[in-house]
């Protein structure tokens, strides 16, 4: 929220032009407001290291240099798949291996 309140703080401030500056408007408040907020509410990083952990729980890391689905991977896997399709509409030269 911290982020959100600074970010529409400052655009409204930038479109206003210098009377976003002046006391007639109350951007410059909001832009306080907004790092208050962001002392209260804690450590941004915290925040991003916890989301991380929590969107990682669980997760094993592939064995391999990519993973499974790596489009190279996928591509390969579905011209070994259908070979004779892709030859026969001339999608695929034939090889001889």
């Amino acid at each position: 929220m911290p982020k959100v309140l600074h970010d529409v703080a400052s655009r409204a401030l930038q479109i206003h032009g210098s009377i976003g500056t002046s006391d007639e408007m109350p951007f410059l408040g909001y832009l306080k407001e907004s790092y208050q907020m962001g002392l209260a509410d804690g450590p941004t990083e915290v925040h991003l290291i916890n989301l991380a952990r929590a969107l990682v729980r669980g997760v094993e890391p592939d064995q391999d240099l990519f993973p499974d689905y790596h489009v190279p991977i996928l591509r390969k896997r579905a011209e070994e798949l259908y070979h004779d399709v892709l030859v026969a509409h001339g999608r695929l030269e034939l090889t001889t291996a």
